[in-house]
C-alpha cells in the first residue's frame, strides 16, 4: 500500500507516524509557504525555500533515529537562538551545491527517514488571504489574523509544480490530507494548479483527517463540515472521498472541540469514518496507532 500524506507541520507528521505502522511505502508533499521562525529567517538570509515543515516530516519518518533529538534541537540562546539543527542541515546542504530536493534527500539518508518528502513546487511562493475584506500576506500573518478568513491563495497563483510531486500523486494508493492548520498547511500544499488537477483525477482513496480541536484563529469554531466546505471551496468537490474523524472521549483542551456533524458531511457526498483517535492521556493530538488502525480500516473498505 503506497500512502501519500499532503500537508505540513505537526499535522502531516502525525499522519506520517501513523502511516509507518501500516503502509508498505510512504511519501509526503509538504508545503513550503511557511515564513515564520527559523525556516523563515533562513529563507530570507540564505535564499533557501522554507524547510521547517519538511524537517518535521523527515523527523516523523525517523522515530528510531539516534540523531532525532539533536536534529530537532532548537537553540535557546546566542546568535543561533530560535534556529533548529535540522533546518541548518538542510540549508547547509543547499549551500554545498545541492538543489532543495537533493538537500532533503541527503538529510533523509543521514537521519534514516523511511519515506520520501518533497515540496509541491521549487518556485518561491507566498501565502496570501482575504480576512474580513482585507488582504493579508505571509503564512504567519494569515495564521494569526483575527476575523473571518474567506480564502487563501498563492502568490504567484500558478507556480510550476515539482514533477516528483505530480508523480507521487499518481503513485499513491491512498492519499491522506491533514490533519493540521487547514488554511496555512493543508490547503497551500495543493494550490499549485497542476497538483490540484492531479488530486482531482487520482484514483487513490483520498482521505481528510479532521482536526480534534480548533484553536482561535484561522478555523475558530469550525466543525467537520466547515473543514470539508473549505476544502471544497479551494480544491473542488471531487478531491475528498472519506473524512476520518475522532468520536468518543473529548480531548483535554481549552480550544473549540471539533464536532463531527456526520449528516452534514454525508450530505456533501463524502463518507465519514469515526474512531477513537485520542491517546490515553486525552491530549489533543492523534494517537499514531489508533490513527493507523482507522486509516488501515479505510484501506480495507476501499479494497
Amino acid at each position: 500500500m503506497n500512502v501519500l500524506v499532503i500537508g505540513g507541520g505537526h499535522g502531516a507528521a502525525a499522519s506520517l507516524r501513523a502511516a509507518l505502522l501500516y503502509a508498505t511505502d510512504i511519501a509526503a508533499i509538504v508545503t513550503t509557504a511557511d515564513d515564520g521562525g527559523s525556516s523563515g529567517r533562513l529563507a530570507v538570509e540564505l535564499g533557501v525555500p522554507p524547510m521547517g515543515d519538511v524537517r518535521n516530516c523527515l523527523a516523523a519518518l525517523a522515530p528510531d533515529s539516534p540523531m532525532l533529538a539533536t536534529f530537532q534541537h532548537r537553540f535557546g540562546s546566542g546568535k543561533l537562538e530560535g534556529h533548529v539543527v535540522g533546518n541548518l542541515v538542510i540549508a547547509g546542504a543547499v549551500q554545498e551545491g545541492f538543489n532543495f530536493v537533493e538537500a532533503i534527500e541527503q538529510t533523509a539518508r543521514m537521519l534514516g527517514s523511511r519515506g520520501r518528502v518533497v515540496p509541491p513546487t521549487l518556485d518561491p511562493i507566498r501565502l496570501v488571504a482575504e480576512v474580513d475584506g482585507k488582504w493579508i500576506e505571509g503564512q504567519v500573518a494569515v495564521a494569526t489574523a483575527r476575523g473571518h478568513l474567506n480564502f487563501v491563495a498563492l502568490d504567484p497563483t500558478d507556480p510550476k509544480p515539482y514533477q516528483g510531486a505530480l508523480e507521487l500523486i499518481d503513485w499513491a494508493d491512498q492519499i491522506v490530507l491533514g490533519p493540521g492548520s487547514l488554511f496555512t498547511s493543508v490547503i497551500p500544499s495543493l494550490l499549485v494548479p497542476e497538483l490540484k488537477e492531479a488530486l482531482t483525477a487520482s484514483t487513490a482513496t483520498r482521505i481528510y483527517v479532521c482536526n480534534l480541536a480548533s484553536p482561535p484563529g484561522e478555523t475558530s469554531g469550525f466543525d467537520a463540515s466547515d473543514y470539508l466546505a473549505a476544502l471544497h471551496q479551494h480544491l473542488g468537490e471531487e478531491t475528498v472521498d472519506v473524512v476520518v474523524a475522532h468520536i468518543g472521549r473529548p480531548p483535554v483542551t481549552r480550544a473549540h472541540v471539533v464536532q463531527i456533524d456526520v449528516p452534514e458531511v454525508e450530505a456533501m457526498g463524502v463518507e465519514v469514518v469515526t474512531c477513537d483517535l485520542l491517546p490515553d492521556t486525552g491530549a489533543p493530538r492523534h494517537d499514531p496507532q489508533r490513527l493507523a488502525d482507522c486509516l488501515s480500516s479505510v484501506v480495507r473498505r476501499s479494497s
